[in-house]
């Protein structure tokens, strides 16, 4: 009878997988890359849009690797959590690669900069109550 993992060791292999993508995603034909790019800068023009997949991020509806690497994000005090869990989702959910989603942030005017860190904002301290309980 095969021997089953420990948790540990299946949390690391979900990590391990969620890295994989994410190096994936930062090897996609520029092409892909840019087009996906272009759609992170259209979803970002709908911040509820955003919210609601950072809170499947979060909440592991892209799989339990992808979910410890967004609480291990909430973990983190001194982190801007706004900006590194955006740039998750826009990796996991548009396939936008990380520095590319940093580019986009840039091409969005500023007031739909501010509804989109209000919408995450709220979304983050609605993820850390429903983590809390």
């Amino acid at each position: 009878m095969p021997r089953l993992p420990t948790q540990h060791e299946y949390e690391m292999e979900e990590l391990k997988r969620a890295m994989a993508h994410l190096r994936e995603t930062e090897r996609q034909p520029l092409a892909d890359r840019k087009e996906a790019q272009a759609a992170w800068v259209e979803a970002m023009q709908v911040p509820g849009l955003v919210a609601e997949r950072l809170g499947w991020l979060i909440d592991g509806n892209y799989g339990f690797g992808p979910m410890k690497m967004a609480h291990n994000i909430l973990a983190r005090p001194r982190m801007n959590h706004e900006a590194a869990l955006s740039h998750l989702v826009a990796e996991f959910e548009w396939a936008c690669p990380g520095v590319m989603a940093v580019a986009a942030w840039k091409k969005i005017p500023p007031a739909a900069q501010k509804r989109l860190k209000q919408e995450i904002e709220a979304e983050i301290k609605s993820a850390k109550r429903r983590m809390a309980e």
